[in-house]
């Protein structure tokens, strides 16, 4: 069997959040680590990880064949977190958003198989539910109710894995919660970041379908579900979908405000009957907690502080907000989409 320190895995979207703290912790546990990014933000996420000998770091594309086929020269696992991501970022750039969730994990995955590659790592979401019965938690078998492009394009590429499965391809989809806390590239388009910078910098919170169910898990403990999930067999993950969190962890919305009150009382929610988002799910982690034993090592409550913290001092500042503009986003795939049709 091959030892860990020489496994090399693909990690596709690396400079993203969740990509560029798995890479942290891969490394840290000695594994080699090559990344294929677009870096639609910048790459300064990877700026800490360029001097270390086992990683590698190649601009490239998901949708373009020849970036795949050169990102997955000699890799052992694929971790396919790539993605144009979230229900915001999909509407306004639907075409890319399209080609990379759902063409992309094609192109990877089918490329990954021809290379023999065995296990193939997805990141999915828990959006899949869309509203379901908050009474009656979800476990990976209820039926998938999306209400966003988003959703759709990953639950199109669950099917896609799934069909890929044989005796030589071992795809693990991982549906995760709603994530949130600090990253190398931290998000802030996600309810509990938005909700900090909003109580600290504008003092009022607007809440929105302030009764409606989320699963919640930090980022840190994203990566480290990545880490259970390829510590262990292929014949125990590979081929299996699994919720990607904590039960103890589910949330809503009103909750994750009162915790907010908390910790900072001066400030003002204001509650709206309307809903902007209607995704009402409460979700059921017990087969990942039973099949790894994975148990949250941070809470809604430690996110609140950590964020809190990282404003004060100035380690996120309202630049970094203003950085994550839907507007630049939309204007970077307009681009990308001329250059891909010449």
């Amino acid at each position: 069997m091959m030892r860990q320190k020489e496994l090399l895995i693909l990690v596709t979207g690396g400079a993203g959040y969740v990509g560029a703290t798995f890479i942290r912790d891969a490394l840290a546990r000695g594994y080699r680590v090559r990344c294929l990014d677009i870096l639609i933000y910048g790459g300064k996420a990877l700026v800490g990880f360029l001097s270390n000998p086992n990683f590698e770091l190649i601009k490239g594309d998901v949708r373009v064949k020849k970036d795949v086929e050169k990102a997955l020269e000699n890799v052992d696992i694929v971790i396919h977190l790539a993605a144009v991501v979230g229900d915001l970022p999909c509407q306004v750039a639907p075409k890319s958003s399209f080609q990379i969730n759902f063409q992309g994990t094609q192109l990877v995955a089918e490329s990954a198989k021809q290379k023999k590659i065995r296990r193939f790592i997805f990141a999915s979401t828990c959006s899949n539910y869309g509203v379901v019965d908050p009474e009656i938690p979800a476990d990976e078998n209820r039926k998938l109710n999306p209400v966003s492009l988003y959703a759709e394009t990953k639950i199109d590429c669950e099917n896609f894995l799934t069909s890929l499965q044989d005796d030589s391809f071992y795809p693990t989809c991982l549906r995760y919660g709603t994530a949130y806390g600090v990253s190398f590239r931290t998000r802030f388009d996600l309810l509990l970041n938005s909700f900090i910078y909003e109580a600290l910098f504008e003092k009022e919170l607007m809440v929105f379908g302030a009764n409606t169910w989320r699963p919640y898990i930090h980022v840190a403990d994203m990566s480290q579900i990545l880490l259970n999930i390829l510590a262990a067999d292929e014949n125990t993950v590979g081929g299996q979908i699994f919720n990607a969190g904590a039960t103890s962890e589910n949330y809503k919305k009103e909750d994750v405000v009162h915790m907010i009150e908390d910790t900072l009382p001066n400030i003002k929610a204001h509650y709206s009957d309307s809903i902007d988002d209607i995704r009402n799910y409460k979700v059921d982690f017990t087969k990942i907690e039973q099949t790894i034993g994975f148990k949250p090592t941070l809470t809604i409550k430690d996110g609140i502080q950590e964020l809190i913290f990282c404003f004060r001092t100035g380690v996120l500042c309202k630049i970094d907000f203003e950085n994550n503009n839907l507007e630049n986003l939309k204007l970077f795939f307009k681009q990308q989409e001329s250059t891909l049709a010449r």
